[in-house]
C-alpha cells in the first residue's frame, strides 16, 4: 500500500517536471509573436489621366498614343483640390532640387534709372548765317576752309561793291554840305543839311559799315574801295559758300558759323516713361568711348510733341518717343557736334510702396500672378494688381499684404503645376472628389469636340477650365 502511494506521488512529480520542461523548451524555440502592426492604408485611385492632356481620362490603366503611361489621380488629391483649388504641396526635398526661393513683400521707396542715348547739337541761338547786303565781288577771302575757328569781329572777307563806293561818296558830300551851311542864318538850310547827312550815314549802317569805319571815313575823307565783312560771334565755320573772286548778290549766304562753347543734348525716352521725368531733373551724361568722363546736366525742356530728333527736319521720321533737352557747357570743345552720349536719369517712381521682386511676377498678358509661399510647404497662386515698375521691383496696389512671401525662383514650375491641378479639379465629372462618369462605365470612344456633359467650373488662374473628355479603347 505504501509502495503504491509512493509510486503515485513519484509519477505525479515526474509529470509536473516533464510538463515544465516542455513549456520551457517551447518558449525558447518559439518566441512569442508581436501583435501585427496596423497595415498602412493604401491610396485609392479614382481614375487615370493622360500625361500630355489632362482633359483625357480613363477608369483603367492605359497608354497614350506616344506610349506613355496614364498618371493615376488619387482620392486624397481630389480632396485637396476641393478644399483649395490651385494650391500645390511640395516636399522639402523637391523644393531644394527645383531651387524654389522666396522673398517677403515689403514697403520700399522705388526708384528707376531711365537710360537713353543723347545727341550733341548746337544751341539754336548760337547759329549764325553771314550774307552780303550789297552786290559785289569777293576781292579778298580771309577764311578759306571749313571748321576754322574765328573770333568775334575777325575779318572773313573783303567785298568790292560799286554801290558801296557811291554810298560813301554821298556821305562825304552830305558831310561837306553840312560844314558849308553851319554858319548860315537860315535854320531850314542847316536842318536840311543835317538830315541829309543822317540819311547817308544810316544807309552805310544798313550795309554793315561799322561806326568805327564811318568815323574813319569822316576824319580822312578817303573812300574805302572794299567792305570788310566780319564774324558776328566766336565759333567754328561749319559752312563756306564762296571763293575768292566770286560775284555775289545781295542776300546770298556766304558763311555759317556755330558757337559751340555751349551745346544742347537731345535725348529720346519712351512714351510710358514720360510721367517719371520733369524739368530741372538731374541726369548723368557720358560719352560711350569714355564712361568715366561724365557730365552732370539738368532737363532744360521737355518737348510738347512726340517724334525722333533730326537737326534737318525734313529727314525726320515719326516715332513714339518723347524728346527732352539738356544744356551743357563746352568751353574746351570736347563735346563735338553730332556726338552721342549715354544718358541716365534717376527718377523716383513711388514712395512707401508695397513691392515684390519683378522675378516673382508672372505676366500672362491679361493679368499678373504671383505664387504665395505659405511657409508650410504649400504654394498658392494669386492674381495681383501692379503699379509702377522700378529697378528689379514691381509696386503692388492690390492682391497682396505686407509680410507675405512670394516665390522668386522656379515660380513658373509651380504655376504650371497649379494650373494643371486647377484644370483637373474643375473637370465636370471630377467635382467634389467624385470619380468621373467614365470610371463607372466601360471605356468608350472619344467624344466629339464640344459634346462633353455637365457645366464647366472656372479655374482660379484662367477664364475657363478645359472641357472633360474621356479617351477609351
Amino acid at each position: 500500500m505504501n509502495n503504491r502511494f509512493i509510486g503515485i506521488i513519484l509519477l505525479f512529480v515526474g509529470l509536473v517536471i516533464g510538463g515544465a520542461a516542455v513549456y520551457i523548451y517551447s518558449g525558447a524555440t518559439h518566441p512569442k509573436e508581436a501583435p501585427p502592426k496596423e497595415a498602412k492604408a493604401e491610396r485609392k485611385i479614382i481614375y487615370y489621366r493622360n500625361p500630355m492632356n489632362p482633359e483625357v481620362t480613363s477608369p483603367t490603366p492605359m497608354k497614350d498614343p506616344m506610349g506613355m503611361d496614364y498618371v493615376p489621380v488619387y482620392e486624397d488629391e481630389m480632396k485637396e483640390a476641393k478644399e483649395a483649388p490651385g494650391v500645390v504641396r511640395i516636399t522639402p526635398e523637391r523644393i531644394q532640387k527645383t531651387g524654389v526661393k522666396s522673398e517677403e513683400a515689403q514697403i520700399r521707396e522705388l526708384k528707376r534709372v531711365i537710360r537713353t542715348v543723347g545727341r550733341v547739337e548746337p544751341v539754336e541761338d548760337k547759329i549764325f548765317v553771314i550774307n552780303a547786303k550789297v552786290p559785289g565781288w569777293v576781292e579778298k577771302l580771309y577764311v578759306s576752309q571749313t571748321d576754322e575757328m574765328v573770333r568775334q569781329g575777325q575779318k572773313l572777307l573783303e567785298l568790292y561793291s560799286p554801290d558801296l563806293v557811291s554810298a560813301q561818296e554821298e556821305y562825304l558830300l552830305a558831310l561837306k554840305s553840312l560844314e558849308d551851311v553851319k554858319m548860315s542864318p537860315y535854320e531850314e538850310v542847316r536842318t536840311g543839311a543835317a538830315s541829309l547827312l543822317k540819311a547817308a550815314r544810316q544807309r552805310l549802317k544798313y550795309w554793315d559799315i561799322s561806326d568805327d569805319q564811318i568815323k574813319k571815313l569822316s576824319e580822312t575823307g578817303r573812300i574805302s574801295r572794299t567792305l570788310a565783312i566780319r564774324a558776328p560771334s566766336t565759333g567754328s565755320v561749319t559752312e563756306k559758300m564762296v571763293v575768292e573772286g566770286q560775284k555775289i548778290e545781295a542776300g546770298e549766304p556766304l558763311f555759317k558759323i556755330i558757337d559751340h562753347s555751349k551745346v544742347w543734348v537731345y535725348g529720346e525716352i519712351y512714351e510710358y516713361e514720360i510721367p517719371y521725368i520733369k524739368v530741372g531733373q538731374k541726369a548723368l551724361l557720358s560719352p560711350s568711348y569714355s564712361p568715366n568722363e561724365a557730365y552732370t546736366g539738368r532737363i532744360e525742356h521737355i518737348y510738347s510733341h512726340l517724334g525722333s530728333i533730326r537737326y534737318t527736319q525734313e529727314e525726320g521720321t515719326e516715332v513714339r518717343t518723347a524728346k527732352v533737352r539738356f544744356a551743357l557747357p563746352n568751353k574746351d570743345h570736347k563735346l563735338k557736334l553730332g556726338m552721342y552720349l549715354n544718358v541716365e536719369i534717376a527718377a523716383r517712381v513711388a514712395k512707401d510702396a508695397l513691392s515684390v521682386p519683378d522675378s516673382a511676377v508672372i505676366d500672362t498678358g491679361t493679368r499678373k500672378v504671383v505664387i504665395i509661399d505659405r511657409r508650410d510647404g504649400t504654394f498658392e497662386p494669386r492674381v495681383i494688381e501692379t503699379g509702377a515698375k522700378a529697378e528689379a521691383y514691381y509696386e503692388v496696389k492690390d492682391g497682396l499684404k505686407e509680410g507675405e512671401w512670394v516665390v522668386t525662383s522656379a515660380n513658373f514650375l509651380i504655376d504650371s503645376e497649379s494650373n494643371l491641378k486647377a484644370a483637373i479639379g474643375s473637370l465636370t465629372g471630377h467635382r467634389h472628389g467624385a470619380p468621373p462618369e467614365s470610371a463607372k462605365a466601360e471605356p468608350q470612344a472619344p467624344a466629339a469636340p464640344g459634346a462633353g456633359e455637365g457645366a464647366l467650373k472656372e479655374s482660379p488662374l484662367g477664364p475657363k477650365a478645359p472641357r472633360t473628355s474621356h479617351e477609351g479603347h
